[in-house]
């Protein structure tokens, strides 16, 4: 590649998934890891791969923790990553062959393919799930979102790779939905934070018509009984947001 490419990782005790991950990126240029106070192996593991290694414990939300990611970066063209996110070599020769002809406006798509619990789901809402992951950090940057952050970039010009990253989650259902719990108390905090107000009405409306959406329009009955599970968790992940916002508290 004529253009140098910085991988941006952030984790928190990942000790059984990092290296997968650092494995089908390793042909990058930089690899940056900002880690937010691992208990495991961690950054053991992580120092096999990168001597680029940081430490932030002040936690302010993902959208900062990507930013903060970014800066550390020494390259300009930055690849955002998650631990439990694998390129595939398809997609490792697209983002290599198409990074040399891209543009400062440009932003790279990627199709994210999730397998979860035992599956690669297909439908569900989940497939395509094209998101901005690789892009000039000049020109576009993380939000500050507290979760569900993404990069801002309005006006970019729009580049959709071929081949899939492959997104392994959670294979226990115990640790997802609490992972989900965990989201939706963040969302509500940030919706709270910006004057948002909801109701008991709205959240009931909201959790059905996530089940509606995910299960019908989204074809999850496709999937099987765990687009049936994807549904019903969505319902209630939504349910539990928009309570959380009348009701919730900021307290960690």
């Amino acid at each position: 590649m004529s253009k140098k490419l910085s991988i941006c990782i952030i984790c928190k005790n990942e000790a059984d998934k990092i290296e997968t991950c650092l494995k089908s990126v390793a042909w990058a240029d930089e690899i940056v890891v900002l880690d937010s106070g691992s208990t495991d192996n961690t950054l053991g593991i992580a120092r096999r791969y990168t001597d680029k290694i940081f430490v932030r414990n002040d936690w302010a939300g993902f959208g900062e923790q990507r930013r903060r990611a970014e800066d550390l970066a020494t390259n300009d063209w930055v690849f955002a990553i998650d631990c439990d996110e694998i390129v595939t070599e398809q997609l490792k020769d697209a983002i290599v062959n198409q990074l040399d002809d891209a543009t400062d406006e440009d932003v790279l798509y990627l199709n994210r393919l999730t397998h979860f619990c035992g599956q690669f789901i297909r439908h569900s809402g989940w497939y395509p799930d094209r998101i901005a992951r690789i892009y000039n950090k000049t020109q576009y940057r993380y939000n500050h979102k507290l979760v569900h952050e993404s990069v801002v970039a309005k006006g970019a010009n729009q580049v959709h790779l071929i081949g899939d990253l492959e997104h392994y989650q959670y294979d226990d259902l115990f640790q997802y939905i609490n992972k989900r719990n965990g989201y939706a108390k963040l969302g509500s905090q940030d919706k709270r934070q910006h004057g948002k107000r909801t109701s008991l009405l709205k959240a009931s409306t909201s959790a059905l018509f996530a089940f509606f959406r995910h299960y019908i329009l989204k074809r999850g009955f496709l999937d099987g009984r765990i687009g049936f599970i994807i549904a019903i968790i969505q319902m209630q992940y939504t349910f539990n947001k928009y309570l959380l916002i009348s009701y919730g508290s900021d307290k960690s």
